[in-house]
């Protein structure tokens, strides 16, 4: 998807890739995002740059190619996986000024995970990730599925993170254990590392059929606890990765996501014919939800679709004022009423809404209203 200086306003409110082109079609950058149009944007919005170099960048791009993605933890692989290809004129300069920061797992009798900015050897070491924040974000989440350690490995105590479940089991304490019961702690431990290289590798089946399969076999044994939590890793896996499409798929297809929202709005299309034939146009789609605590600080969030992709600058939140107690049909009442009050931001072909048949019937009574 290709984009001018002029078409900013285009550009999908999607995570993905941006790449940066000059005039004679050298690429210039490349940079990842959470919402590509926001970040693309800020480039040629904002009037003061702390670098320099920024301004030298952006006075030099003359058209922008973006890779949407679905996810930001395919984004980040996606980045890191073309920098290493094409090597940008400008992404090697902040390389130079030691921008960019490494995954590496070191090479020790209990390995940990780190990040370094020196790429002195290829061997477990992924990269290089321009946004220090982002990967460790990634490895948030990462280490409640596969705890890992991080502390120096001449410690003597277990560390902090051994206390939250975060590094178990813990190298220090491992140490201290001898005979079989030290190599079964150490091919726990091994695992864990092993199962995150994978993940950065892009062997994302691997790792869950590999947790499917160990959750399936303690289920077999009627190990239920420990089956439990393997249970609640795959979850913690899916949240993260949800469906992952590989590097090489968005390499190899950069419109991929375009693909998935149209098959999956045709998909979408084909279910609802059967029951509203005269449905024909599914260009604007709303979806609705209320949340309370109790029914206190209740509020209701509108998400938007429009030609298959989120259009942000159409979400909104709702303070329910009305109602003070339980009543979800009754807050989401409220909502839609006032929601149609607005035809300027323009009048869905769909409306859906979390719940059943009773949340339904609230909607179809208040548009029949």
């Amino acid at each position: 998807m290709i984009y001018s200086l002029k078409q900013l306003a285009n550009i999908p409110q999607l995570p993905g890739i941006y790449k940066f082109y000059s005039l004679a079609d050298e690429l210039l950058y490349i940079g990842k995002a959470k919402n590509l149009k926001r970040r693309i944007s800020s480039y040629f919005l904002n009037k003061s740059f702390p670098e320099a170099k920024t301004y030298r960048l952006v006075d030099q791009v003359s058209f922008i190619k973006i890779i949407p993605v679905i996810y930001e933890f395919e984004a980040l692989l996606l980045e890191a996986r073309l920098i290493h290809l094409y090597k940008p004129k400008y992404n090697v300069i902040w390389k130079d000024d030691k921008h960019y920061i490494y995954l590496k797992i070191s090479n020790e009798e209990f390995p940990r995970i780190l990040l370094s900015r020196r790429a002195d050897t290829e061997e477990n070491l992924f990269g290089p990730f321009p946004s220090t924040s982002a990967l460790r974000d990634i490895l948030r989440h990462i280490r409640k599925i596969f705890p890992f350690c991080t502390q120096k490995a001449n410690s003597k105590r277990a560390c902090f993170y051994t206390h939250i479940g975060l590094c178990n089991p813990c190298p220090a304490e491992v140490k201290k254990i001898s005979g079989k019961k030290y190599f079964q702690l150490r091919k726990i431990y091994f695992k864990n590392i092993k199962q995150i290289k994978n993940l950065f590798l892009g062997n994302i089946q691997k790792v869950r059929q590999s947790l499917l399969y160990q959750m399936q076999q303690y289920s077999a044994e009627e190990k239920f606890e420990q089956a439990t939590i393997y249970r609640e890793k795959l979850k913690s896996l899916d949240y993260l990765l949800k469906q992952y499409h590989s590097v090489e798929a968005y390499i190899e297809n950069p419109l991929l996501t375009v693909q998935i929202f149209r098959d999956e709005e045709k998909e979408l299309s084909k279910i609802l014919s059967n029951y509203f034939p005269q449905l024909n146009l599914l260009k604007r789609i709303e979806c609705y939800d209320v949340s309370n605590i109790h029914g206190h600080l209740a509020v209701g969030s509108m998400i938007t679709f429009i030609q298959n992709q989120p259009e942000k600058k159409f979400y909104r939140r709702f303070r329910i004022k009305t109602v003070n107690q339980p009543n979800d049909f009754a807050m989401l009442s409220e909502m839609l009423k006032r929601r149609l009050k607005h035809p300027e931001w323009g009048m869905p072909d769909l409306l859906v809404v979390d719940g059943g048949t009773p949340q339904c019937r609230t909607f179809k009574q208040v548009l029949s209203g």
